[in-house]
């Protein structure tokens, strides 16, 4: 086999393992914010209302529209299930991934480019949130759009540039609000300053970018002034975002080093090598006195981390929309190592990585002998060829782009695809409503109805056959007790109080139940898994 084929052997597998990967993704069951978007977007399907966002029937102004219309528009395509819900949005991530290495591209070369892509898309928090979507999915997509767009505006001064950047820019705000444009103003307003381009910040096109994403956003404004009144607009410019910054409007905290120990795993494998390309970056500006041929990284990158940082909210999934910035400096540092004009570089991020690698291979052994175990022959040999392949890549010679980088990125495409395919559907169908919502899909009669009461995540607003409704007080529960076919979905406590009810008594069948956001070392442990497991009850009414 010449040399050429093999390249081209081992590109193939990677691809095709890795969209298997992403697409193993889309099937596994939606919890939490997952569960409460795919409810909208239900509500928007079957009424037709794209406009007036509503889930069980209330009104809703926690995120924008953009998320809901792809996927209400997929069950149109596809009917209801956890593929159509997700395939728009996965979609929209792979087409960011092409966003990302114009954007390499375009401030460096070709090569930087793909390697941009290839760190964000093989990276943990992608695979992640293709699988658990968030609007964040979204949002980082149409920002990948923009800052391509608006750096090779500012690099060419074509219209169509400047046009298109805005476009993204609004389709970010349609997807998560007024965040999704903080980061290309801080890119482009950084870079000018930091360039001396003073008067470029005057330039009467930023102004007409400004209407474009006016235009844009008009729809999710529409909505929420409909339904909300101004206190709508408020919450949308400012309270669902910044009153989150400054802790106004959720629950606060001080870690300022958060986002520091979370990329810890959200960018794997590529961890260890972002924050030694973020201090060479950072010592380079500080020996030329910060003298550099662009800045756009740097300002859309640290501004926002730093907003970050001292935000008095956190939640993982806030960095998200600059990690394509984070991939292209580690992947201009990579570029700079490979070289070969830096071989002290080149050696120290080759031995990182294989640290790292030894970890992967560790962990993959771990999850399929033991935390979770493979069941079939296919998977373990799909393994063997992933580990094969790994330590063939650390042990050979010569070739200093595949030693550093093909160990890492073999195994961290193998673990999702195991994760996605074996793993996560495990951990996801431990869910209560998921499982109400099945039995009830496969037994009720045409006249039964479920209903949800004092749980507060949305799965069964989803997956219900029929419309699920939410119960408000346990005066409406006991009407709907003395009412034949109704089945509800309920916790522990109110399960006692039916029973000092003047009801029929109904039937009340336990249902193992896993929070998922309570999932830690106890479920993990194979030993201890079965105590991590909560009970909700599935209450149906007596005469059904």
């Amino acid at each position: 086999m010449t040399e050429k084929s093999r390249q081209t052997l081992i590109k193939t597998f990677l691809v095709v393992l890795a969209v298997a990967a992403y697409t193993f993704g889309l099937f596994i069951d939606v919890t939490r914010d997952g569960s409460k978007y795919a409810s909208v977007a239900r509500e928007v399907y079957e009424t037709g209302n794209f406009i007036d966002l509503k889930i069980h029937g209330e009104p809703y102004d926690q995120k924008p529209p953009m998320l809901f219309w792809l996927s209400a528009l997929s069950f149109y395509l596809f009917g209801m299930s956890n593929f159509a819900f997700k395939l728009p949005l996965l979609l929209l991530a792979w087409g960011g991934l092409y966003s990302v290495y114009r954007l390499g591209k375009s401030l460096y070369d070709r090569r930087t480019g793909l390697l941009t892509a290839a760190l964000l898309g093989s990276s943990q928090m992608y695979f992640l949130y293709c699988a658990d979507i968030h609007t964040d999915t979204v949002m980082q997509a149409f920002v990948s759009f923009s800052l391509w767009q608006l750096f090779d505006f500012l690099r060419t001064k074509r219209n169509i540039n400047f046009i298109l950047g805005f476009v993204g820019v609004g389709l970010a705000m349609l997807s998560k609000g007024p965040m999704g444009a903080v980061v290309p103003a801080a890119a482009v307003v950084g870079h000018l300053i930091f360039t001396r381009r003073y008067r470029e910040l005057a330039d009467i096109r930023w102004y007409i970018g400004i209407v474009i994403v006016a235009v844009i956003i008009w729809p999710a404004l529409a909505g929420l002034y409909r339904q909300f009144g101004w206190e709508g607009l408020v919450f949308y410019f400012w309270t669902n975002n910044f009153g989150r910054i400054s802790g106004t409007y959720v629950q606060t905290s001080n870690d300022y080093f958060f986002f520091f120990h979370n990329l810890l795993y959200l960018y794997l494998p590529w961890i260890l090598l972002l924050y030694m390309a973020a201090f060479l970056e950072f010592r380079s500006l500080i020996r030329r006195r910060f003298n550099a041929r662009e800045y756009f990284v740097f300002s859309g990158t640290w501004f926002f981390f730093i907003l970050l940082a001292i935000s008095r909210s956190k939640l993982p999934n806030y960095i998200f929309i600059i990690m394509p910035l984070m991939s292209v400096l580690t992947a201009k540092y990579i570029m700079l190592a490979i070289s070969g004009r830096k071989p002290l570089l080149l050696r120290v991020f080759t031995q990182t990585q294989y640290f790292v690698a030894t970890l992967l291979i560790l962990l993959l052994l771990l999850i399929s002998f033991w935390l979770f175990p493979l069941s079939q022959v296919w998977q373990w040999l799909l393994l063997a060829v992933v580990l094969a392949l790994s330590i063939g890549f650390l042990l050979q010679k010569g070739r200093p782009a595949e030693r550093l980088l093909l160990p890492s990125l073999t195994l961290i495409i193998g673990l999702n695809f195991f994760l996605n395919q074996h793993v996560f559907p495990q951990i996801f169908s431990q869910q209560a409503p998921v499982t109400v919502a099945r039995l009830f899909n496969e037994q009720a009669g045409p006249d039964d109805r479920l209903y949800n009461y004092n749980y507060g995540s949305y799965e069964l607003f989803f997956y219900g056959k029929t419309t699920v409704k939410q119960v408000e007080s346990d005066v409406e529960l006991k009407q709907l007790l003395e009412r034949p076919g109704s089945w509800i979905l309920t916790s522990p406590e109110v399960t006692e109080r039916i029973k000092t009810m003047d009801v029929p008594q109904p039937e009340i069948q336990e249902i193992k139940h896993l929070w998922m956001n309570k999932v830690g070392l106890r479920f993990v442990n194979p030993k201890t898994r079965q105590q991590s497991f909560d009970t909700l009850y599935l209450v149906r009414s007596a005469g059904r």
